[in-house]
């Protein structure tokens, strides 16, 4: 496919909804178009104080307030002044400076064309409702769960009664400490997202972060204790998963303990590389609750077969979507529990093993599954508290077993909380659905560095923290954003941490670079200033992702070089999906789109070329030397799939030496395909693979 049949989505109407396919130009009418789809059918008419007259929208309502009964004014004036919000919303929406652009996702943050001043000097003026939605949609949860509302109003999002709360966590918490830290998180997140749109300097809101929050995220942490069965959840769980979303259990069917023993072991060898925050060495799956053995085992047999089927080849992906299914029947159950706030944590785990199983494994019809239940999972880890440290049990330190156990704890629920962060950021990088949480909310240090984690005995761990002792304390996540994205002599300062924190400060990178591409497309105002800022940031980060020792390049280490590889391809390169504001709602239709749109126009560019061809090199030599896949992440494929469409563009128009690295001649279309046949179809075993092998039929034809 030529440059020239590339098809370029329509600029003017660049948001899409994703249920009736209805196109906009701007993001707000977007917004304001969804609710129609969200509403209960009690919200979805709205009546007219003096007239029979009804209407889907109170703005449609307002006008024809003022246009038939304008004598109503003063009445009408009245009325809504009794409903304003009390003064912590008001707080809230003060807070939230009209300068930042959200870091939520380009879209969400990007001003519409007419609101950014063009000419020189001026300070470009966003849509001040796109600033940190996540915190913004948490403040709303917290407004309607407030004890004073009935229980038993329906939600505008389902339409269903919310349950009294069952679903225990958090009842003591301070509501002025609530709102202060909300408060000061949002301006927070504006400065640091201003900065980084305007090219700024990135020390003064972090630091101003560092210095006001101590006291108040402390205050935060204390009314955690380690018992939380006597907490409750008055912060109401937004984006609760629906009957019709839920499997009913048909019988009691349960694995046996072969299959158990044999799923472990596949996780840990498999799995446990690219998602890190479950311990081999004191994982015993018969204290962990059914739904996390279920959830990890449907993860695990997609890399092996079932023993009690003789390992027949094929069963292992059967058994894997019965766990599925059985574990989303058991979460819902056990999330009304009444010691559910117990289970936080493996909660939380669960649905992010079960989405990813559905997105990148299943994928198709389960993708639609898959981001509810990320949805949902975002909202279980907010209320429960997971962005702040484990508080340490009184009397778990007794000796020194019981310190290493209270360790892989708390940095177990740390590395959750980070493959959170990762998979969000994923979701926007290849589906363009805005983030749902911010890297201002994770108060967590940098994971430790991976002998710790790994250590096999209390002995061996406690030997290993002494040595690491001499590199200097730790830094928080937040704080290692910070040295990064400042470019100063800091970063040499910092201790050393697993490289999985560093795949999280490459995927904030990642969103950053699209966020400012996406605001560009807008705009038409491009500052290379900005880019130079965040390709600086990642050549920094460079060293601690990718280890420059050839006999260290382990599984683990193969899948945050893919995540730093692409991260300067996308640098380089804007996406045509992106930018032409197109949202997808599976891996299939990504797929597709990338297929069908190719790489950016600006591929045509020389000097882009020989900036992206050694990223690309890269993944042509994985795809080539990589022959046992027992561990590879499944997003890598993806990302080896859109490096490869970029050399297929490279050869198409003639640019010299576009597959040298796997021996493929220059204008050898024909041989390109032969040779990427060959290297997918060792994936042809996982859906994924499948999609590719279609894909690249697609492109042969």
């Amino acid at each position: 496919m030529s440059a020239s049949q590339i098809k370029v989505m329509p600029s003017y109407q660049p948001f899409q909804c994703l249920i009736c396919q209805s196109r906009f130009t701007r993001h707000e009418n977007l917004k304001r178009h969804s609710t129609l789809h969200s509403r209960s059918q009690a919200e979805a008419s709205l009546p007219c104080d003096f007239c029979h007259a009804t209407f889907s929208r109170p703005d449609l309502r307002n006008r024809h307030m003022k246009r038939k009964h304008p004598e109503h004014e003063q009445h009408r004036v009245t009325k809504r002044t009794q409903r304003q919000p009390g003064p912590r919303q008001d707080r809230l929406h003060s807070s939230a400076s009209p300068t930042a652009i959200s870091p939520t996702g380009s879209h969400g943050g990007l001003p519409s064309p007419g609101s950014v001043h063009s000419s020189p000097g001026e300070e470009m003026r966003l849509d001040s409702d796109a600033i940190w939605r996540p915190v913004m949609r948490y403040q709303q949860q917290f407004d309607r769960g407030h004890p004073t509302e009935n229980p038993n109003i329906a939600t505008p999002r389902t339409g269903i009664a919310r349950a009294q709360p069952t679903r225990e966590i958090l009842q003591n918490q301070s509501e002025s400490s609530d709102s202060a830290l909300i408060d000061q998180i949002v301006q927070d997140a504006t400065d640091l997202e201003r900065s980084l749109l305007l090219g700024t300097s990135f020390l003064k809101p972090t630091n101003h972060l560092n210095s006001q929050l101590p006291q108040i995220a402390a205050s935060q942490a204390e009314p955690l204790d380690t018992n939380l069965a006597e907490y409750s959840f008055d912060l109401p769980i937004l984006d609760r998963l629906s009957p019709n979303d839920i499997p009913q259990l048909q019988d009691d069917w349960a694995p046996t303990a072969l299959q158990i023993s044999r799923g472990c072991n596949l996780f840990f060898n498999s799995v446990s590389y690219f998602l890190p925050f479950l311990h081999s060495s004191t994982f015993d799956p018969t204290q962990a609750p059914p739904h996390l053995v279920l959830s990890i085992l449907c993860l695990a047999y997609q890399h092996g077969e079932d023993p009690e089927c003789g390992d027949q080849q094929g069963s292992g992906s059967s058994f894997s979507i019965r766990c599925f299914h059985k574990a989303r029947a058991l979460l819902s159950s056990d999330e009304d529990r009444t010691d559910a706030s117990t289970l936080i944590t493996t909660l939380v785990q669960s649905y992010l093993l079960l989405q990813i199983c559905a997105m990148m494994y299943l994928c198709g019809d389960n993708s639609a599954c898959g981001l509810k239940m990320h949805s949902h999972m975002i909202s279980l880890a907010r209320a429960g508290r997971m962005t702040q440290p484990l508080p340490v049990e009184s009397g778990a330190t007794a000796n020194l077993d019981s310190l290493w156990r209270e360790f892989i704890k708390a940095e177990s629920h740390k590395r959750t909380l980070f493959a959170v962060h990762q998979i969000d950021a994923l979701w926007y990088q290849f589906l363009s659905i805005p983030r749902s949480i911010s890297h201002l909310e994770i108060k967590h240090d940098m994971p430790c560095p991976e002998d710790q984690w790994s250590s096999s005995s209390s002995a061996e761990w406690a030997h290993r923290q002494l040595v690491a002792r001499n590199s200097g304390p730790s830094v928080t996540y937040t704080d290692a954003v910070r040295r990064f994205l400042s470019s100063d002599d800091e970063i040499t300062c910092i201790p050393a941490f697993d490289p999985y924190g560093a795949i999280n400060i490459a995927q904030f990178l990642i969103s950053s670079a699209r966020e400012i591409s996406g605001w560009s497309t807008m705009t038409g105002m491009l500052s290379m200033e900005r880019f130079g800022a965040l390709r600086s940031s990642l050549i920094a980060l460079g060293p601690f992702i990718c280890s420059g020792n050839s006999t260290e390049q382990t599984k683990h280490a193969k899948v945050c070089a893919a995540t730093w590889e692409t991260a300067m391809i996308e640098l380089q390169m804007w996406s045509p999906s992106h930018t032409g504001g197109i949202v997808e709602g599976s891996i299939d239709a990504v797929l597709s789109q990338s297929t069908y749109l190719g790489p950016s126009q600006f591929l045509c560019d020389t000097n882009t070329a020989k900036a992206v061809q050694p990223h690309v090199n890269w993944f042509l030599r994985y795809l080539d030397e990589t022959l046992i896949l027992d561990s590879e992440a499944p997003w890598v494929a993806l990302y080896a799939y859109k490096a490869f469409l970029i050399a297929w563009q490279l050869i198409q128009i003639g640019v010299p030496g576009a597959m040298d690295a796997v021996s493929v001649h220059d204008g050898d279309m024909e041989g390109a395909l032969m040779w990427a046949r060959k290297v997918f179809q060792r994936r042809q075993k996982w859906q994924l693979g499948k999609l590719i092998l279609s894909c690249l039929d697609e492109l042969d034809k």
